[in-house]
């Protein structure tokens, strides 16, 4: 047996249906086939796109309204916007299955994840059938940093699962559907070993959008997303994004505080806030060893002296909602060192592992 993303693998007993397609660029197969053109290929009758957030070629900054338009004759419709995040149900009146084949992030905040949640839910309210086609998680099967908190349920936290959640994109459909109960199936991947890596499996890299551009930006993205809440680059507009960090005021950093990475001093001008066209100060991140390194840890620990620098420079609420809860917030204004707080994540990651056990499909880690 070799290795087949589920898109490859999609049943094919629904050419005779009316299908949508939820995607963007990455959704390639492992010879870089548009999954469009793949599907077409194959017998489907695509009715319509639905693109997310950066739209459908993964090119537009976070937060850009993704604008309506054609793939090969095909109508590309936006469901990210300042006033929508969802598909309407009138879009969905000549569909009878909607596909889904988005690679996702392995983290919590990339919107992807909410936009397959309502999904489901729109399936769901309109009897439709919903279709995930698995993709591995970028990130392997590690689970990482807070779980959400039902309170702080938002765009950018889906649901009640880790920051860095260590799932498959069809393990969280089944995960996030529990509470939905759309008519769900995914089409799974073959020789799959959950406990590998990205590149592992796929020769080429896709980014799923402008500022995940390479893998390592991925593994930072986790943690760095954190520091987003913070007055500092996280190197958008750079030709690094996730990969260095800086701001005008130097803050102290050693290697040697963090297992994995190598942080290198560097300075940078971003093309984008914060700090837009402000020469800064800070560190490039090498990594050496991607099962120990943990960005969540090692952006705890930034915080924590950035908090002690100047306060103002974390806006509490954003970090709040990227977080999933306030215990960050809170872990801050107290006397307080990192393992502190992972007491509390590593108790809460024992929880969840619990639960995750039921919506596993592939092997699952001892």
């Amino acid at each position: 047996m070799s290795f087949n993303l589920g898109i490859e693998n999609l049943g094919k007993n629904r050419i005779n249906e009316n299908v949508a397609l939820l995607t963007n660029a990455s959704g390639v197969t492992q010879n870089l086939e548009q999954n469009v053109e793949f599907l077409i290929r194959k017998g489907f009758r695509i009715r319509r796109i639905f693109t997310a957030e950066h739209g459908f070629y993964g090119t537009l900054n976070d937060g850009d309204d993704v604008k309506n338009e054609t793939y090969n004759g095909i109508d590309v419709v936006s469901i990210y916007s300042a006033d929508r995040k969802s598909i309407k149900p009138e879009e969905l009146e000549d569909v009878d299955t909607v596909i889904y084949d988005l690679q996702d992030a392995g983290t919590r905040p990339y919107t992807f994840i909410s936009s397959l949640k309502n999904l489901l839910i729109t399936a769901s309210e309109l009897g439709k059938k919903v279709v995930v086609c698995d993709r591995p998680n970028p990130l392997s099967n590690i689970v990482d940093g807070p779980v959400l908190k039902k309170e702080f349920v938002s765009f950018v936290g889906a649901d009640e699962f880790p920051l860095r959640y260590g799932m498959t994109i069809g393990e969280l459909a089944q995960f996030m559907n529990r509470n939905i109960g759309a008519d769900l199936n995914i089409s799974k991947m073959t020789d799959y070993d959950p406990s590998r890596y990205y590149d592992n499996y796929m020769k080429y890299y896709v980014p799923p959008s402008l500022n995940l551009n390479s893998l390592d930006s991925m593994f930072n993205f986790s943690g760095m997303v954190l520091m987003e809440a913070a007055n500092v680059s996280v190197g958008r507009g750079t030709p690094y994004p996730f990969m260095q960090f800086g701001l005008e005021d130097p803050v102290d950093l050693r290697s040697d505080e963090f297992e994995g990475v190598i942080l290198r001093k560097t300075s940078f001008i971003s093309l984008l806030n914060p700090l837009k066209e402000k020469k800064l100060i800070g560190y490039f991140i090498h990594i050496k060893d991607k099962k120990s390194y943990s960005s969540i840890r090692m952006v705890a620990t930034i915080m924590k002296k950035l908090y002690n620098m100047d306060k103002n420079l974390i806006n509490l609420k954003k970090l709040n909602l990227n977080y999933g809860s306030d215990e960050m917030s809170k872990w801050l204004e107290k006397n307080e060192i990192v393992t502190d707080l992972y007491e509390k994540i590593n108790s809460e990651i024992s929880e969840f592992m619990k639960i995750r056990k039921d919506y596993s499909l592939y092997r699952f880690p001892n």
